[in-house]
This record gives structure tokens, sequence and C-alpha cells, in this order.
């Protein structure tokens, strides 16, 4: 009897040990959590915001590349040898500037060749010229014998043949002034074909030097010093920068609403968010067979910006409707998916993936993922606010260990 109450009498100071032990645990586990609620559940400073269905442009987007709306590929017009290039990509250029030189040895040797043969002929034409003066001299005087002669024939006081041997001086030398007229025919159009090599040899000179069409930039070259040039090649790509266009590709639904001088709103990537105003100039009469698609050129504002090759989208009005938005900030980019903070009843904070459509300036379109009349943080930044709440906590006086 002894040795089971003594049993029984150490059993009991143990069990109690272990129901402390357990107490102990079990308010240090309940402190702990109420702390870790109270530190991460309350955010404050967040800017909240309900959205309501508004009113918006009712916008087609079609997508569309800069191009110049004067372009030119300037080539070699003679064959040749380069010695130098004068102009590289990028640089500015005004028109009859000098971008390559050809070596233009033998086409000057032909210059000079045909400019010697020009002055030549010009002088056989002052020769001709000459001839024909002094023939018509010599004409003039045996033609006013030969007046005489007719009188004295008349009065019978010269016998026929010497008659007849005046007619045939006096036919003799207009044959001299005829023949000195057509001589002088033949050495003028010899001089003007010299005259036109002249100009052609000169023509072909001035091919050795590769000027620019126009005022412009340099946006291509595929020639360096040293290079054989022919006919035809192409040394640069020269545009003009003064003017640019967006061309578009709009599908069948937006040829209703698309019309010459329509206004454009335009965005292109290289330049932000900002829009541009744009006119519709050119449309194409038919549709692409395979595509079934028209193309569109767009005049862009002068001083905009623009470089040929930018991507860019325009915007056809088509009407309104009504759509949520909400600015830019509000909208968060997690890897491949946008996203908000939505408020629920108890202020507590939600992640919520959205359908992000079209940018309005500093707004955006939500597609789907939001209902109208939900509060939204606008200004999340880069906190993580999902299963917090807005504002602060309820009871500042509340104990925290």
């Amino acid at each position: 009897m002894k040795r089971k109450n003594g049993v029984r009498a150490t059993a009991r100071p143990r069990v109690g040990t272990a129901l402390l032990l357990c107490g102990v645990l079990l308010a240090a586990c309940g402190g702990r959590d109420q702390t870790t609620v109270q530190k991460a559940e309350f955010v404050s400073g967040l800017r909240i915001q309900k959205v309501q269905l508004q009113r918006v442009p009712d916008e087609l987007e079609v997508p569309g590349s800069v191009i110049a709306v004067s372009t030119a590929r300037v080539g070699a017009r003679t064959m040749g040898t380069v010695l130098q290039v004068l102009a590289r990509e990028g640089d500015t250029v005004k028109r009859g500037q000098v971008l390559a030189q050809l070596d233009e040895r033998e086409v000057s040797a032909r210059r000079s060749a045909a400019q010697d043969a020009s002055q030549a002929t010009n002088a056989a034409v002052a020769q001709a010229a000459n001839a024909l003066a002094a023939a018509q001299a010599q004409a003039g005087v045996v033609q006013k014998t030969y007046d005489r002669y007719v009188y004295l024939k008349q009065q019978n006081s010269i016998s026929p043949q010497e008659f007849d041997e005046m007619a045939a001086k006096q036919e003799s030398a207009q044959a001299n002034v005829e023949q000195a007229k057509a001589g002088l025919q033949r050495t003028k159009a010899v001089a003007a074909q010299a005259a036109s090599e002249s100009r052609a040899a000169e023509d072909v000179a001035s091919y050795a030097r590769i000027a620019a069409p126009f005022d412009g930039r340099v946006i291509r070259r595929s020639v360096e010093s040293g290079s054989l040039v022919s006919p035809g090649m192409e040394l640069f790509v020269v545009e003009d920068t003064s003017r640019y266009q967006l061309e578009a590709t709009l599908p069948a639904i937006g040829l209703a609403s698309v019309k010459k001088n329509t206004a454009v709103r335009v965005q292109l990537d290289g330049l932000g968010q900002k829009s541009l105003v744009g006119k519709v100039s050119e449309m194409e009469a038919g549709a692409d067979p395979a595509s079934h698609t028209w193309k569109v050129r767009i005049d862009l504002p002068k001083d905009a910006g623009a470089q040929s090759g930018m991507f860019g989208r325009a915007f056809f009005f088509q009407g309104e409707k009504q759509a949520s938005v909400l600015p830019r900030e509000a909208v968060l980019t997690r890897g491949q998916l946008q996203g908000i903070y939505v408020v629920g009843e108890t202020n507590q904070l939600r992640w919520r993936v959205v359908t992000i459509g079209k940018a309005m300036g500093s707004q955006l379109e939500v597609l789907s993922g939001l209902n109208d009349g939900e509060a939204v943080v606008l200004n999340p930044e880069a906190q993580e606010l999902d299963g917090k709440k807005a504002g602060a906590p309820v009871n500042s006086g509340e104990k925290r260990p």
C-alpha cells in the first residue's frame, strides 16, 4: 500500500507540470499570431477611388510604320572606281551636295577630246562662212558683168560666143555660191553634233560626282572607297526629313469611317505615350487579295520627332462607348500579368488580375476583371498589399507584445 501511494504521489506533480507547460506554449503562440496580424494588416497613405463607367472614344486601332514622303535611291550613272565617300549614315545633306566621288580621269579625257572637236568644228564653220561670203562677192561681180553683156547683146555689140562665155561664168559663180551654202550647212551640222557630244561628255563627267537629289538625311550607304561601281548600282538612300507619314494597314471594318483628309490620332512607340494628330492623305483603291486590308498613309505633323522605321498605331474614331478606366499608376505588371488592388467591404485589399485595353493618354481602359462601383488603390507602387487592410488600426491603444 505504501508503494502504490508513492507512485500516485509522484504522478500528480508530473501531470501538473505538463499542463502548465502546454498553457505557456499556447499563450506564447497566441501572442505571436496577434503581433504578426497587427504588424502586417494596416497600410496607411493609400489613395482609393471608386470606379465608375465613363463615356470614352471608341477607336479602331491599326498598326503601322513611319515612312518618309520622299525617299531617293541614289545610284551610279557611269562605271568607275570610287575615290572618296563623303557622306555616312545619319548625315544631313543639302541638295547637290557631293556624296561620293568617282575616278573621272577617263571621262575627263573624253570630255577634253569632245571639247577640242567642238572647237575645231566651230573654226570650220567660220571658214565655211568666209568661203560663202567670198563666193557671194564673186557672184555679185560676175552678175554685174553679165548684166552689161545682156545689154551689149541687145545692141548687137558682142558676138554670141562672147555672150555664151559670160553666161557660163555667171552660172558658175551662182553654183559656187550654192556650193558654199551647202558646205556651210554641213559644217554647222557637224559643229552641232560636236557640241552635243561635248555636252554629253560634260554630263558624263558630272556623273563622277554622286550628289544628293534634295535636302534630307542619308539613311543607308552601300559603297566604300575603292569599290568599282556600274550604272544602276545603288550607292545611297536619302530621305526627305521634312515630311513623314504613318503607313497603316486598315481592315475592312474601318472603310465606312475612314476617308481621305480624315483626322487620326497617332501614337509612335519611339515617342512614348505622346499622341499626335495626323490626316489621311492616301488610300489604296483596292484591297490586298491575301489579307483583305487596305494601305492608308497618314501625314504626320512637322517637327514631331518621327523617324522612318518607327512602329506606330493609328486610332480611327468610330464613335463613343462606356468603359472603366484607371490611371496608369494604378495598374501593376507582374511577369505576363497585369493587375490592380481592389478594396473590399472591410477595407481588405486583394490582388486581382485584369485585362487592359487601349491607352488614352494617362488613362487605361479595363476590359475585364473590374466591376462598376468597386474601389481601387490608385498608388500601390511596389508594395505587397494583398491581404492587408487600408487605413489605420481601429484601436490605436491596443497592446502589442
